[in-house]
C-alpha cells in the first residue's frame, strides 16, 4: 500500500505550510497534489454527487420496492427513515473529523487516524474498503444482468448479460480518475429510472 498519513503529511510540509487551519491545511494538500503528474482531486461536489446519485441511489432503488414488498409499508418506511438518520450521523461525524486532520485523503487515513494513528487498522480498513468494492462490483453486475433480461424479455441466457456487464465495466473504469463517471451516474439514474417503470414499480 502506499505511505501512511504520517509520511503524507511530511512531504506536503516539505512543500508547502501545513497548520491547524483547515482552509489553510486544505489548500496546501491540493497544490501538492497538482505537482503529480496524475491528478487524483478532479471532481467538484456536484460531480461527486452525481456519483453518489449513481452509486448508491440507482443501486438501492431496485432493491426498495422489493424491500418494502417483504416488509410492508409501516416497517418500511421506518426501517428507511432510521437508517437516514444514521446515514447522516456517520456523515457528519466524519466530516467534523476530517475537518479536525485536513490531511486525510482517503478512507484508509480515516481508519488510521480514528484508531489512534494505528497502522493495523490503516491495513485493515485497506482490507475492508477491498472487500466493498468487490461486493459492490457484483452487484452492479446482478443489477445491470437483471436488468438486461427484463428489457429483453430473457432473449439471452443470463451468463451471457452477466459477460456483457462485467465487460462495460472493465472498460469504463480504465482512467484511473473519476472526472467522467458523473456523466455516467446521469445515464445510470435515467436507466434506473427507465427499467422501473418497465416493470411496473
Amino acid at each position: 500500500m502506499a505511505g501512511f498519513p504520517d509520511d503524507k503529511e511530511k512531504a506536503v510540509i516539505a512543500g508547502g505550510e501545513l497548520n491547524n487551519d483547515s482552509t489553510t491545511s486544505i489548500t496546501a494538500l491540493v497544490f501538492e497534489d497538482h505537482q503529480h503528474d496524475i491528478k487524483l482531486r478532479t471532481m467538484s461536489w456536484q460531480k461527486a454527487a452525481w456519483l453518489l446519485c449513481g452509486d448508491q441511489v440507482c443501486l438501492a432503488i431496485m432493491a426498495q420496492t422489493w424491500s418494502l414488498s417483504v416488509l410492508g409499508w409501516g416497517p418500511g418506511i421506518v426501517t428507511m427513515i432510521v437508517a437516514g438518520v444514521l446515514f447522516w450521523i456517520t456523515s457528519m461525524t466524519m466530516w467534523k473529523f476530517i475537518m479536525k486532520y485536513p490531511q486525510i485523503k482517503d478512507i484508509c487515513d480515516f481508519g488510521y487516524y480514528a484508531f489512534g494513528k494505528s497502522k493495523i487498522a490503516y491495513e485493515f480498513t485497506g482490507f475492508m474498503l477491498l472487500a466493498n468494492n468487490i461486493m459492490l462490483i457484483g452487484f452492479h453486475v446482478l443489477t445491470g444482468e437483471k436488468i438486461l433480461n427484463t428489457l429483453s424479455d430473457h432473449s439471452q441466457c443470463t451468463i451471457v448479460f452477466n459477460v456483457i456487464i462485467l465487460i462495460m465495466g472493465i472498460v469504463m473504469s480504465l482512467p484511473r480518475t473519476l472526472h467522467h463517471v458523473s456523466y455516467m451516474s446521469m445515464i445510470s439514474g435515467k436507466s434506473a429510472n427507465a427499467q422501473s417503470n418497465r416493470v411496473g414499480y
